[in-house]
Protein backbone atom coordinates (compact mmCIF):
# COMPACT_ATOMS: atom_id res chain seq x y z
CA UNK A 1 0.00 0.00 0.00
CA UNK A 2 1.31 3.48 -0.90
CA UNK A 3 1.86 5.66 2.20
CA UNK A 4 -0.70 8.45 2.37
CA UNK A 5 1.93 11.19 2.53
CA UNK A 6 3.09 10.22 -0.95
CA UNK A 7 -0.29 11.15 -2.43
CA UNK A 8 -0.15 14.85 -1.56
CA UNK A 9 -3.04 16.99 -0.44
CA UNK A 10 -6.30 15.81 -1.94
CA UNK A 11 -7.43 19.40 -2.46
CA UNK A 12 -4.72 19.71 -5.12
CA UNK A 13 -6.65 17.39 -7.47
CA UNK A 14 -8.10 19.80 -10.05
CA UNK A 15 -11.74 19.08 -10.83
CA UNK A 16 -12.88 18.70 -14.41
CA UNK A 17 -14.68 21.74 -15.79
CA UNK A 18 -17.09 21.99 -18.70
CA UNK A 19 -16.22 25.65 -19.26
CA UNK A 20 -13.67 26.51 -21.98
CA UNK A 21 -10.11 27.27 -20.93
CA UNK A 22 -6.87 28.26 -22.66
CA UNK A 23 -3.87 26.03 -21.98
CA UNK A 24 -0.57 27.84 -22.40
CA UNK A 25 2.51 25.63 -22.53
CA UNK A 26 6.02 26.93 -23.10
CA UNK A 27 9.36 25.12 -23.22
CA UNK A 28 11.39 25.66 -20.05
CA UNK A 29 8.87 28.11 -18.61
CA UNK A 30 5.66 28.29 -16.58
CA UNK A 31 2.66 26.48 -18.08
CA UNK A 32 -0.70 28.14 -17.41
CA UNK A 33 -4.39 27.52 -17.69
CA UNK A 34 -6.29 30.76 -18.39
CA UNK A 35 -10.01 31.15 -17.75
CA UNK A 36 -12.03 33.48 -19.98
CA UNK A 37 -15.12 32.82 -17.84
CA UNK A 38 -13.18 34.21 -14.88
CA UNK A 39 -11.96 37.47 -16.39
CA UNK A 40 -8.88 35.72 -17.85
CA UNK A 41 -7.67 34.87 -14.36
CA UNK A 42 -5.01 32.16 -14.07
CA UNK A 43 -5.99 28.71 -12.83
CA UNK A 44 -3.59 25.80 -12.60
CA UNK A 45 0.09 26.41 -13.30
CA UNK A 46 3.24 24.28 -13.46
CA UNK A 47 6.97 25.00 -13.57
CA UNK A 48 8.91 22.16 -15.20
CA UNK A 49 6.20 19.73 -14.14
CA UNK A 50 5.79 20.94 -10.55
CA UNK A 51 2.33 22.32 -9.66
CA UNK A 52 2.42 25.86 -8.28
CA UNK A 53 -1.21 26.89 -7.82
CA UNK A 54 -3.68 26.03 -5.10
CA UNK A 55 -7.04 24.83 -6.47
CA UNK A 56 -10.26 25.33 -4.50
CA UNK A 57 -12.81 22.60 -3.96
CA UNK A 58 -15.14 24.16 -6.57
CA UNK A 59 -12.60 23.34 -9.30
CA UNK A 60 -10.35 25.93 -10.84
CA UNK A 61 -13.02 27.37 -13.15
CA UNK A 62 -15.35 28.04 -10.24
CA UNK A 63 -18.97 27.12 -9.71
CA UNK A 64 -22.37 28.77 -10.05
CA UNK A 65 -22.95 29.21 -6.32
CA UNK A 66 -24.05 32.25 -4.33
CA UNK A 67 -21.30 32.47 -1.71
CA UNK A 68 -17.93 33.75 -3.02
CA UNK A 69 -15.85 31.18 -1.14
CA UNK A 70 -18.06 28.33 -2.40
CA UNK A 71 -18.01 29.57 -5.99
CA UNK A 72 -14.31 30.48 -6.08
CA UNK A 73 -11.98 28.25 -8.07
CA UNK A 74 -8.65 29.29 -6.57
CA UNK A 75 -5.82 29.07 -9.09
CA UNK A 76 -2.55 30.92 -9.43
CA UNK A 77 -4.08 34.41 -9.75
CA UNK A 78 -7.57 35.51 -8.74
CA UNK A 79 -8.44 39.17 -9.32
CA UNK A 80 -10.41 40.72 -6.46
CA UNK A 81 -12.39 43.94 -6.95
CA UNK A 82 -13.03 46.12 -8.79
CA UNK A 83 -15.99 47.20 -6.65
CA UNK A 84 -14.93 45.68 -3.31
CA UNK A 85 -11.96 43.84 -1.83
CA UNK A 86 -12.01 41.80 1.36
CA UNK A 87 -14.93 41.69 3.77
CA UNK A 88 -18.47 42.17 2.39
CA UNK A 89 -19.23 45.88 2.43
CA UNK A 90 -21.90 48.35 1.32
CA UNK A 91 -23.99 45.57 -0.22
CA UNK A 92 -21.13 44.02 -2.20
CA UNK A 93 -19.90 40.55 -1.27
CA UNK A 94 -16.51 39.17 -0.31
CA UNK A 95 -13.77 40.20 -2.77
CA UNK A 96 -16.17 41.75 -5.27
CA UNK A 97 -17.26 40.55 -8.67
CA UNK A 98 -14.29 40.61 -11.07
CA UNK A 99 -13.43 36.92 -11.13
CA UNK A 100 -17.01 36.07 -12.14
CA UNK A 101 -17.00 38.38 -15.18
CA UNK A 102 -16.54 36.90 -18.64
CA UNK A 103 -13.65 38.12 -20.77
CA UNK A 104 -14.40 39.43 -24.25
CA UNK A 105 -12.31 39.76 -27.42
CA UNK A 106 -9.89 37.06 -26.24
CA UNK A 107 -6.84 36.76 -28.47
CA UNK A 108 -3.66 34.69 -28.30
CA UNK A 109 -0.37 34.94 -30.16
CA UNK A 110 2.81 32.84 -30.18
CA UNK A 111 6.42 33.69 -30.91
CA UNK A 112 9.86 32.27 -30.27
CA UNK A 113 9.89 34.24 -27.01
CA UNK A 114 6.61 33.04 -25.50
CA UNK A 115 2.83 33.29 -25.60
CA UNK A 116 0.70 36.41 -25.16
CA UNK A 117 -3.03 36.40 -24.32
CA UNK A 118 -5.19 39.54 -24.42
CA UNK A 119 -8.79 40.19 -23.41
CA UNK A 120 -11.26 42.90 -22.41
CA UNK A 121 -13.20 42.65 -19.14
CA UNK A 122 -16.02 45.10 -18.35
CA UNK A 123 -17.80 45.61 -15.06
CA UNK A 124 -21.42 46.76 -14.95
CA UNK A 125 -20.58 50.21 -13.59
CA UNK A 126 -18.31 51.31 -16.43
CA UNK A 127 -14.78 50.12 -15.64
CA UNK A 128 -13.03 48.45 -18.57
CA UNK A 129 -9.92 46.32 -18.10
CA UNK A 130 -7.57 45.53 -20.97
CA UNK A 131 -5.69 42.49 -19.69
CA UNK A 132 -2.46 41.03 -21.07
CA UNK A 133 -0.89 37.80 -19.82
CA UNK A 134 2.58 37.01 -21.15
CA UNK A 135 4.76 33.94 -20.62
CA UNK A 136 8.43 33.41 -21.48
CA UNK A 137 10.20 30.55 -23.24
CA UNK A 138 13.25 29.22 -21.42
CA UNK A 139 12.59 30.95 -18.09
CA UNK A 140 9.98 30.72 -15.38
CA UNK A 141 8.36 34.10 -15.81
CA UNK A 142 4.75 35.31 -16.17
CA UNK A 143 3.68 38.94 -16.55
CA UNK A 144 0.11 40.17 -16.02
CA UNK A 145 -0.68 43.76 -17.04
CA UNK A 146 -4.07 45.43 -16.55
CA UNK A 147 -4.95 48.78 -18.11
CA UNK A 148 -8.13 49.90 -16.35
CA UNK A 149 -10.18 52.80 -17.73
CA UNK A 150 -13.26 54.46 -16.25
CA UNK A 151 -15.72 54.83 -19.13
CA UNK A 152 -18.53 56.10 -16.88
CA UNK A 153 -19.52 59.72 -16.38
CA UNK A 154 -18.98 59.56 -12.62
CA UNK A 155 -16.08 58.72 -10.34
CA UNK A 156 -16.01 55.03 -9.44
CA UNK A 157 -14.53 53.04 -6.58
CA UNK A 158 -11.69 50.88 -7.93
CA UNK A 159 -10.04 48.73 -5.22
CA UNK A 160 -7.87 45.92 -6.56
CA UNK A 161 -6.10 42.88 -5.13
CA UNK A 162 -4.26 40.11 -6.99
CA UNK A 163 -4.87 36.95 -4.96
CA UNK A 164 -1.83 34.76 -5.77
CA UNK A 165 -2.62 31.29 -4.42
CA UNK A 166 0.21 28.80 -3.85
CA UNK A 167 -0.36 25.21 -2.77
CA UNK A 168 1.26 21.83 -2.24
CA UNK A 169 3.93 20.73 -3.02
CA UNK A 170 5.49 24.21 -3.13
CA UNK A 171 3.73 25.23 0.10
CA UNK A 172 4.59 22.49 2.60
CA UNK A 173 6.35 22.02 5.92
CA UNK A 174 9.79 23.57 5.61
CA UNK A 175 8.69 26.21 3.08
CA UNK A 176 9.44 29.79 4.04
CA UNK A 177 8.19 33.24 3.04
CA UNK A 178 10.35 36.34 2.64
CA UNK A 179 9.34 39.90 1.70
CA UNK A 180 10.90 43.35 1.49
CA UNK A 181 8.44 44.76 4.04
CA UNK A 182 9.32 47.51 6.47
CA UNK A 183 7.20 45.69 9.07
CA UNK A 184 4.66 42.87 9.21
CA UNK A 185 1.42 43.41 11.13
CA UNK A 186 -1.32 40.82 11.88
CA UNK A 187 -4.81 41.72 10.73
CA UNK A 188 -6.38 40.42 13.95
CA UNK A 189 -5.97 38.16 16.96
CA UNK A 190 -6.29 35.03 14.81
CA UNK A 191 -2.95 35.80 13.13
CA UNK A 192 -1.11 37.48 16.00
CA UNK A 193 0.18 34.35 17.83
CA UNK A 194 1.52 32.70 14.68
CA UNK A 195 4.74 32.90 12.68
CA UNK A 196 4.11 34.29 9.21
CA UNK A 197 7.41 33.27 7.61
CA UNK A 198 7.13 29.47 7.97
CA UNK A 199 4.63 26.97 6.61
CA UNK A 200 2.53 25.66 9.52
CA UNK A 201 1.54 22.15 10.52
CA UNK A 202 -1.79 21.00 9.12
CA UNK A 203 -4.34 21.70 11.85
CA UNK A 204 -8.10 21.33 11.99
CA UNK A 205 -10.74 23.89 12.91
CA UNK A 206 -8.33 26.82 12.77
CA UNK A 207 -9.16 30.34 11.62
CA UNK A 208 -7.42 31.79 8.60
CA UNK A 209 -4.39 33.99 9.30
CA UNK A 210 -3.78 37.30 7.57
CA UNK A 211 -0.89 39.76 7.82
CA UNK A 212 -0.02 43.00 6.03
CA UNK A 213 3.56 43.38 4.83
CA UNK A 214 3.83 47.14 5.12
CA UNK A 215 5.73 48.80 2.28
CA UNK A 216 6.42 45.53 0.46
CA UNK A 217 6.39 45.20 -3.33
CA UNK A 218 8.10 41.80 -3.46
CA UNK A 219 7.49 38.42 -1.80
CA UNK A 220 8.94 34.96 -2.33
CA UNK A 221 8.28 31.44 -1.10
CA UNK A 222 11.11 28.91 -1.08
CA UNK A 223 10.93 25.14 -0.75
CA UNK A 224 14.47 23.79 -0.26
CA UNK A 225 13.30 20.17 -0.49
CA UNK A 226 11.99 20.83 -4.02
CA UNK A 227 14.81 23.23 -4.81
CA UNK A 228 12.23 25.77 -5.99
CA UNK A 229 11.56 29.44 -5.31
CA UNK A 230 8.59 31.48 -6.56
CA UNK A 231 8.67 35.28 -6.36
CA UNK A 232 5.96 37.86 -7.03
CA UNK A 233 6.48 41.55 -7.66
CA UNK A 234 3.96 44.29 -8.41
CA UNK A 235 3.60 48.04 -8.73
CA UNK A 236 0.78 48.09 -6.16
CA UNK A 237 1.45 49.84 -2.83
CA UNK A 238 0.29 47.17 -0.37
CA UNK A 239 0.90 43.45 0.18
CA UNK A 240 -1.16 40.98 2.19
CA UNK A 241 -0.44 37.37 3.19
CA UNK A 242 -3.14 34.75 3.79
CA UNK A 243 -2.60 31.31 5.32
CA UNK A 244 -5.25 28.66 5.93
CA UNK A 245 -3.74 25.56 7.61
CA UNK A 246 -6.87 23.41 7.64
CA UNK A 247 -6.74 19.98 5.97
CA UNK A 248 -8.30 19.97 2.52
CA UNK A 249 -7.31 23.63 2.15
CA UNK A 250 -3.71 24.28 3.28
CA UNK A 251 -2.92 27.32 1.18
CA UNK A 252 -0.63 30.35 1.06
CA UNK A 253 -1.90 33.57 -0.49
CA UNK A 254 0.46 36.41 -1.42
CA UNK A 255 -1.71 39.38 -2.37
CA UNK A 256 -0.52 42.69 -3.86
CA UNK A 257 -3.24 45.33 -3.50
CA UNK A 258 -4.06 49.03 -3.55
CA UNK A 259 -6.40 48.73 -0.57
CA UNK A 260 -7.07 46.88 2.68
CA UNK A 261 -8.88 43.55 3.03
CA UNK A 262 -11.48 45.00 5.38
CA UNK A 263 -13.96 46.14 2.75
CA UNK A 264 -14.62 49.41 0.99
CA UNK A 265 -16.58 51.02 3.82
CA UNK A 266 -13.54 50.65 6.08
CA UNK A 267 -11.24 52.13 3.45
CA UNK A 268 -13.69 54.94 2.69
CA UNK A 269 -13.81 55.91 6.38
CA UNK A 270 -10.01 55.82 6.52
CA UNK A 271 -9.73 58.02 3.44
CA UNK A 272 -7.88 55.28 1.55
CA UNK A 273 -10.49 53.90 -0.86
CA UNK A 274 -9.07 53.96 -4.43
CA UNK A 275 -11.16 55.72 -7.09
CA UNK A 276 -10.91 56.41 -10.80
CA UNK A 277 -12.28 59.69 -12.17
CA UNK A 278 -14.32 59.74 -15.40
CA UNK A 279 -11.97 59.05 -18.29
CA UNK A 280 -9.07 58.25 -15.98
CA UNK A 281 -6.93 55.15 -16.42
CA UNK A 282 -4.28 53.22 -14.52
CA UNK A 283 -1.87 50.41 -15.35
CA UNK A 284 -1.15 47.71 -12.78
CA UNK A 285 1.40 44.95 -13.12
CA UNK A 286 2.11 41.59 -11.52
CA UNK A 287 5.30 39.65 -12.28
CA UNK A 288 5.72 36.05 -11.15
CA UNK A 289 8.99 34.15 -11.49
CA UNK A 290 9.97 30.58 -10.66
CA UNK A 291 13.62 29.52 -10.37
CA UNK A 292 15.58 26.51 -9.23
CA UNK A 293 16.77 27.44 -5.73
Amino acid sequence: MIPQQKLGHLDQVALVSERPVIDVRVFGGIDLRLHPRRGLDIGAAWFRGTPLAWIASAGENGADLEAWRDAWGGGLVTTCGLDNVGAPSEGIGLHGTYTFLEAEEVQTSRSVDGVVCNAIVRDSRGLCVERTVRTSVGEGRVELVDRTVNLAEVELEAPLLYHVNLGWPLWDLGSRVETDALEVTPRDADAAPHEWSEAPEVVTEQHERVWEHVGATRASVTNDHLGLQVTIESNLPRLWQWVDPNPGIYVLGLEPANCSVLGRAHDRAAGRLPHLAPGAERTTTLHLTAVVA
